[in-house]
């Protein structure tokens, strides 16, 4: 009987493919770099055939890893990244152009028309990027999706045109009463026809047609990347949090069935759709967080590496003075300023490339902080932060970050947290575990704990805010 099951996790830089027990054992991983093209001023576009090719191909070797077939599989799970842009001929399944990022911001000019109209839209979201897109298509019988739907269309042979809620609110086009929003689709002079059709994030929603790994695979999850990794962390009962730290910084707090908000620069999203019953989150980002890091390192040519850059930190017992703000690419959570640029400040002769690697990791665990605070009528008091992405690798920043929290910070087993999580989502879906082991799954590599006081680490926290104000 079928008993492995198999997520595809298609993130911005790099697709996965995850091979795993419902146990929760991964018995084989592999991965595929993405390429990014920048054919402009605040242009990001990747090949959505392209990223297919590699994602199958990722599945095909992590089976092989494992010496199993698609025979042995007994559900998979989709995730990507989120607010992505795909346009496809119904007809073909072929994609008619480039994907586009949510990190392109070509629309910037016109999310501010819809804004000065009433309607909702933010410059990263398709619904301001997908007039062009079809524009660019020319005439033709166009469907459109996140990658998430183009994967599933694909993966199905056509048989199912399908996003999630949590995907889909991030599109600018979804009701949050329920639905598409039919005033923009007007406004725009859309039609429904051309989108996804809502589905639950968890249960059957599409099958692989056998051509794909050879036996005919239920998709049973489909979900954004972020909200993956909440159920490779546990769950989602209200008052949980995790962070990924890659390229970016993410943070995560469930307020359950109830859509909370606790400022207007953390707005409620959703988290996942089960049983028909819709859960949400607020969501905290550094924009910059790793790539900041890279940045201080090669970008100014202080070190040879990112690594070196973290071993001089390990080194250097604090940033003598010296503040960074690792927002390169504007100032996210809890500002959600897009035209602030990065600063370092507190600079004297006494400043050494150590004391600006100690600044570059201390800058990324304050922003933490920053949106920490504003979730913290959302979050435990003392609540440990679950932790996954390529930056927690790095021990001085895991103590950087508990320090700076006053937290126990725990990082998971599993580095691709975002992968196993589409994976512990499809086994529930397939009936596989139930919600109540799904918490039994989440192993993490034991805490960090904080080694200095509240006391210090809100006199470091305030001093380095009060030099970069």
């Amino acid at each position: 009987m079928p008993e492995l099951i198999l997520a595809l996790d298609v993130g911005t830089t790099t697709t996965t493919a995850l091979l795993a027990e419902a146990g929760g054992e991964v018995l084989a991983t592999a991965s595929r770099a993405i390429f990014t093209s920048h054919p402009g001023p605040l242009r990001a576009e990747q090949d959505p055939e392209a990223v297919l090719v590699a994602t199958l191909d990722a599945a095909r070797e992590a089976l092989a890893k494992a010496g199993r077939t698609g025979a042995d599989l007994a559900a998979a799970g989709v995730t990507s990244q989120r607010a992505s842009l795909v346009v496809w001929d119904r007809r073909t399944g072929k994609a008619a152009g480039p994907m586009v990022l949510w990190n392109d911001l070509s629309g910037s000019g016109r999310a501010a028309e819809m804004q000065a109209a009433g309607l909702f839209s933010w410059p990263q979201m398709p619904s301001c990027k997908l007039e062009a897109a079809l524009a660019a298509a020319g005439p033709g019988d166009w469907l459109w999706g996140g990658m998430e739907s183009f994967l599933v269309w694909r993966l199905s042979g056509g048989g199912a045109h399908v996003t999630d809620l949590s995907n889909a609110w991030l599109s600018g086009y979804y009701n949050f009463a329920g639905g598409w929003n039919t005033p923009i689709l007007a406004w725009q002079g859309l039609t429904e026809a051309m989108f996804p059709t809502i589905v639950d994030t968890i249960g059957p929603m599409a099958v692989c047609d056998s051509s794909v790994f050879g036996a005919a695979t239920p998709i049973t999850a489909l979900i954004g990347d972020q909200q993956a990794g909440f159920f490779a962390h546990g769950g989602v009962q209200a008052g949980t949090w995790k962070a990924t730290f890659g390229t970016s910084g993410v943070i995560i707090a469930s307020t359950g069935q109830t859509p909370a908000s606790p400022m207007p620069t953390l707005p409620p999203e959703a988290l996942a759709g089960i049983g028909g019953k819709a859960f949400f989150c607020v969501e905290g980002m550094i924009i910059t967080a790793g790539a900041a890091i890279d940045w201080v390192a090669q970008g100014l040519g202080l070190f040879p590496s990112t690594g070196a850059l973290l071993a001089a930190a390990e080194a250097t017992p604090d940033a003598a003075g010296a503040a960074f703000r690792p927002s390169l690419q504007g100032l996210g959570a809890p500002h959600a300023n897009m035209d602030a640029a990065g600063l370092i400040a507190g600079l004297h002769p006494g400043v050494t490339a150590g004391h600006l690697a100690r600044a570059a990791v201390d800058g990324v665990a304050f922003r933490a902080r920053e949106i920490a605070e504003a979730m913290r009528p959302l979050i435990g008091v003392d609540s440990a932060l679950g932790v996954d992405g390529g930056l927690t690798a790095s021990p001085v920043f895991l103590q950087a970050l508990a320090d700076a929290l006053s937290r126990p910070v725990r990082r998971h087993t599993v580095r691709e947290a975002t992968a196993f999580g589409a994976a512990m989502a499809a086994g529930l879906g397939v009936g596989l575990l139930d919600e109540a082991a799904l918490e039994t799954r989440a192993t993490y590599e034991g805490a960090v704990e904080p080694r200095t006081s509240a006391d210090e680490s809100h006199a470091r926290y305030r001093a380095w805010a009060e030099k970069l104000s």
